[in-house]
């Protein structure tokens, strides 16, 4: 389900890792992308239809639309440029799912690869941005 083979295993290290960055080092936003990504990874396997990814998977589009709600809401809320990637990142893996309705001939590996790259894209983005504000804070420390 969650850790059957080395590469969900090395996919867990790096969220992990990136999201342990982000609730350390980040921000409200980077709290909230980081808590975003973790809960859209837990509920992933669960909203999947593992017998059949020759079909759609709904679930697993309606898990990946709700992170990109998410993620664009901070992107216009919050001035982090980061977000704008991890959005777009984000929008690129909805796409995924909307090209094997429009055609059906997409193969099944093509697809779940297009969507574990942009998914580790989403997560570069985070950590790249929890860098960033981390950066940031420590040449101008926040004055609460």
């Amino acid at each position: 389900m969650y850790f059957q083979n080395l590469p969900q295993q090395v996919w867990l290290i790096v969220m992990a890792l990136v999201c342990g960055f982000a609730f350390w080092r980040g921000r409200r936003p980077e709290w909230i992308a980081a808590g975003a990504c973790i809960l859209a990874w837990a509920l992933t396997p669960l909203a999947q239809n593992s017998r059949n990814w020759f079909d759609p998977q709904w679930g697993v589009f309606a898990v990946d639309l709700a992170l990109l709600m998410v993620l664009a809401w901070l992107a216009l809320t919050t001035d982090r440029t980061w977000l704008l990637f991890a959005s777009a990142f984000q929008l690129l893996a909805v796409i995924i799912h909307l090209a094997i309705l429009v055609d059906p001939s997409v193969t099944p590996m093509p697809y779940r690869q297009g969507l574990v790259i942009w998914s580790y894209l989403v997560i570069a983005s985070l950590g790249v941005g929890v860098w960033l504000e981390w950066r940031r804070t420590l040449a101008d420390p926040p004055s609460d």
